[in-house]
């Protein structure tokens, strides 16, 4: 029943704006006098009692301006007040009641008619000279300089003459004094949604924005075909006997790219359709939570298109990609990292004034994502602090723990791991020097073993003995130094200390809802409704 009154309601605007034949033809392909007549539709969408034009038919050709100027006619008789302001005066006649300014002050009130009367006119163009007449004759006489103190003179003449009139007696002063009498209107005041409504209207708001983005089919394509691009130039560059961080370091990266670049201009460019709504009981968080919903669904299946064939190549052998539970843990990392992209591209959507001001902001939130998630080495100092604030930080870690991979760095070692919680580093450095110290004491016990022989031997000779010459034992042998394994696909860099796998989620589930908190708040402390 709600889609029939919605249908009805449009078919009837499209009928009184003269749109019918065109509803289906795109606003680009409409000339200027429809994209006019399309837009006085918007507003009628909302049934309003009083619309207020501001030269609405400027730029166009006359015929069109005539067709624009009937239609308003239609719309006062449908029982709507129209107010505009117009320097056009071909067709004054179609308006009920006309207000003459000048300078801002009031020289007539009263039907289009009784305005040419009172000023003795036939035509507005000449009502219009009339008025100026003064004017020039006190410029040409004072000068040019004086036209400012000229004007305002003879524009309040022309008020107080007015106030004389019997036009501003009935017109003004009349209804003016009937105010206070009359009763007071019901004041209208939105209706609370509640749950059902609040549900509804976010289905609505869902199901019309995949109809807008349907309708850009290439913008789709783009979207959907980065992702496979992208996976294909990180097995290019992924080495073979790399440690694994950078690949890891692309999903939690990428997935903030994705939500951050497809979020952060969908508020601001359908702002003025926002605001409009709103005044007729749009809910924020239905709004927003259909914003949510269908750049995560876009944004999931990114991340699916660029974790789906690295996790391929991973299991042809091609490029090794570990990952435990074949990978779905990073995966959920992977989702949720890219949930909070999208909070990050909805809060600065709301918080700029442009579409362009959005653009340029997301590669100051993408270049800290690099320079602080730990990607160059263990972070220490300043930049470790600045990295908890990162969301690809805590993903980034996250994605390596999920790995279930030995570190090269004592930070994050596993303790029961190969390295014994050293690292491989640090692991190969202190089994060469437990070699180079029992080589050592081997060379030193060697050394002693053999002087022992040798003075054993010069006493027996002393003492007219004849010993046999003796022959020192064979040196121990001493094993080879440890080297770094060419290979080290099998490790990666380090693990954050400060950070663990149930944290790490838990922290960037509090991002997602911090940024949408700070979105509401936002679009809250923004409301005209």
């Amino acid at each position: 029943m709600f889609h029939v009154q919605i249908n009805q309601t449009i078919n009837e605007i499209l009928d009184v704006t003269g749109l019918a034949e065109r509803r289906n033809v795109p606003v680009s392909q409409l000339s200027g006098g429809q994209r006019k007549r399309v837009s006085i539709a918007v507003e009628l969408i909302t049934k309003p009692s009083v619309i207020f034009l501001d030269e609405p038919t400027s730029g166009l050709d006359p015929a069109t301006e005539e067709k624009i100027m009937k239609l308003f006619r239609q719309i006062a008789e449908s029982g709507r007040t129209v107010i505009m302001t117009t320097h056009a005066m071909e067709n004054v006649r179609l308006f009920d009641k006309v207000v003459l300014l000048m300078r801002g002050k009031l020289a007539f009130y009263g039907t289009p008619i009784d305005a040419l009367k009172y000023f003795n006119a036939k035509t507005f163009k000449e009502l219009y000279d009339k008025l100026d007449e003064p004017v020039e004759k006190e410029i040409a006489q004072h000068g040019e300089s004086n036209r400012r103190e000229i004007t305002e003179h003879e524009a309040n003449e022309w008020k107080q003459k007015f106030l004389q009139t019997p036009q501003y007696l009935t017109n003004i002063q009349e209804p003016l004094s009937a105010l206070g009498s009359l009763p007071h209107s019901a004041v209208y005041k939105k209706r609370r949604l509640g749950i059902f409504g609040a549900v509804s209207q976010w289905i609505t708001l869902s199901r019309r924005y995949v109809e807008v983005l349907a309708k850009d089919k290439l913008n789709l394509f783009i979207l959907f075909v980065q992702a496979p691009i992208i996976a294909a130039m990180t097995a290019l560059v992924m080495g073979s006997n790399l440690p694994r961080d950078f690949v890891y370091f692309v999903l939690s990266l990428v997935a903030i790219w994705f939500g951050t670049s497809v979020a952060a201009r969908e508020i601001i460019r359908e702002r003025p359709v926002f605001r409009r709504e709103r005044m007729v009981n749009l809910g924020i968080l239905p709004y927003l939570g259909s914003k949510l919903f269908i750049i995560g669904m876009i944004v999931s299946f990114q991340c699916l298109l660029l974790f789906v064939p690295l996790k391929l190549l991973d299991m042809s052998g091609l490029m090794a990609m570990p990952g435990e539970v074949f990978g779905i843990p990073q995966l959920w990392a992977m989702l949720l990292t890219a949930g909070v992209g999208v909070a990050l591209g909805l809060f600065v959507s709301a918080l700029v004034r442009t579409s362009e001001m959005a653009t340029s902001l997301v590669p100051l939130i993408l270049i800290p994502q690099i320079l602080f998630s730990g990607l160059v080495g263990v972070p220490t100092g300043l930049n470790k602090v600045i990295g908890l604030a990162m969301p690809a930080a805590w993903s980034f870690d996250t994605m390596k723990r999920f790995s279930t991979l030995d570190t090269l760095e004592p930070e994050g070692a596993e303790p029961n791991g190969a390295t014994h919680g050293q690292g491989l580093y640090k692991y190969t450095k202190d089994e060469n020097a437990k070699i180079v110290t029992n080589a050592r004491k081997s060379v030193e016990d060697y050394k002693k073993d053999a002087e022992t022989k040798f003075r054993e031997y010069d006493r027996q000779i002393r003492g007219g003995e004849t010993p046999a010459i003796p022959h020192p034992d064979e040196p121990a042998a001493i094993p080879d130094p440890k080297e770094i394994p060419s290979d080290l696909s099998h490790y990666v860099v380090f693990l954050n200390p400060w950070m663990n796998e149930v944290l790490n989620q838990i922290v960037l589930m509090l991002m997602l809802g911090i940024l949408v908190i700070a979105t509401l708040i936002i679009l809250k402390l923004q409301d005209v409704g």
